[in-house]
C-alpha cells in the first residue's frame, strides 16, 4: 500500500448549488470507496484548501484513478501527493 494526501476545493460553479453542495460533496467522496481505497482521515481545513483526506491506495494509479474520477464529478478539484512518514524520510537521508 502507499500513502497519499489529497488537498481539495469546492469548484467554484458548484459552490452555487449551496443547500445542495453537501450532498454533492459526499457523493464526490464516495468514489474513495467505490475504488477500494481506505480514508485514514478527512479533514475540513481553513485555508487555501477546503478539505484533506490521508489516504492507503494499492499504487499511484489507484490514486489517480480516484483523483481523476472525483475531478470528473465536477464538485471537487483536487491535487495529490505522495508521502511518506517523517521517520521514513529520515532514514533515507541517513543511508
Amino acid at each position: 500500500m502507499a500513502l497519499f494526501i489529497m488537498a481539495m476545493t469546492i469548484n467554484p460553479n458548484a459552490k452555487k448549488l449551496h443547500t445542495e453542495l453537501p450532498g454533492k460533496i459526499n457523493e464526490s467522496l464516495e468514489v474513495f470507496t467505490e475504488n477500494e481505497i481506505k480514508v485514514d482521515n478527512l479533514y475540513a481545513t481553513l485555508g487555501r484548501y477546503d478539505f484533506l483526506a490521508v489516504f492507503d491506495a494499492a499504487d499511484q494509479t489507484a490514486a489517480f484513478k480516484t483523483a481523476s474520477e472525483i475531478n470528473n464529478k465536477g464538485i471537487l478539484e483536487t491535487e495529490t501527493w505522495p508521502i511518506i512518514s517523517y521517520n521514513d524520510f529520515s532514514k533515507l537521508l541517513a543511508q
